[in-house]
């Protein structure tokens, strides 16, 4: 059953529609490191953080990746996907551990079919994620590394809970923002 939560689009979900979810969510605690999506595997569970913080990752052929879009209180992983293709077309990793709740993807479109509260609160979503993405192109072509680590760092902060930020290690940062780790340690200390 959904408790007391801070995610926004779990808060989105008419009372009415809140009733059926009973077994349907249940909490999890997520661990840094877990893969959560595989490109090109079927999409089972789609995942609302609840303090945890999780990247999408884009890959290219050769294995390298890069974190092009963070989810944390603000949204859920897996929303678009498990209404379209229902496969994965990223890596979703949890960047820092912590609370969230997950729920059958055949579950959720059921939901996301009865509550247009939660496919308005989707779409936004979506379309958030697609604007950070752009602006996330030209900042990484623009910008030094200090001002996208610390924008970073900032929306990583705003998207789960400000403690657990400290858990982001200099690799995960340097995955994040497409750099080698040693470039993370220079730049942290600039920040400094």
């Amino acid at each position: 059953m959904l408790g007391k939560h801070r995610n926004w689009l779990l808060s989105s979900i008419e009372p009415e529609n809140l009733i059926d979810l009973g077994s349907k969510l249940s909490q999890v605690e997520l661990r840094r490191g877990e893969e959560l999506h595989v490109p090109s595997d079927a999409v089972e569970f789609v995942y609302f953080p609840d303090g945890a913080l999780l990247g999408v990752l884009s890959e290219t052929l050769s294995g390298e990746s890069v974190v092009t879009g963070l989810i944390g209180f603000d949204g859920a992983l897996g929303v678009f996907e498990a209404c379209g293709s229902r496969k994965a077309h990223m890596r979703g990793l949890v960047l820092v551990g912590g609370a969230a709740y997950r729920m059958r993807a055949s579950d959720y479109r059921a939901l996301y079919d009865a509550s247009p509260g939660l496919r308005t609160a989707v779409h936004k979503h979506v379309e958030v994620l697609l604007a950070e993405t752009r602006q996330s192109v030209g900042c990484n072509a623009i910008h030094p590394v200090e001002g996208r680590l610390a924008r970073t760092l900032l929306e990583a902060n705003e998207r789960c809970d400000g403690d657990n930020v400290v858990a982001l290690t200099q690799e995960a940062l340097a995955q994040m923002l497409g750099v080698q780790r040693t470039t993370i340690a220079v730049a942290m200390s600039a920040l400094q």
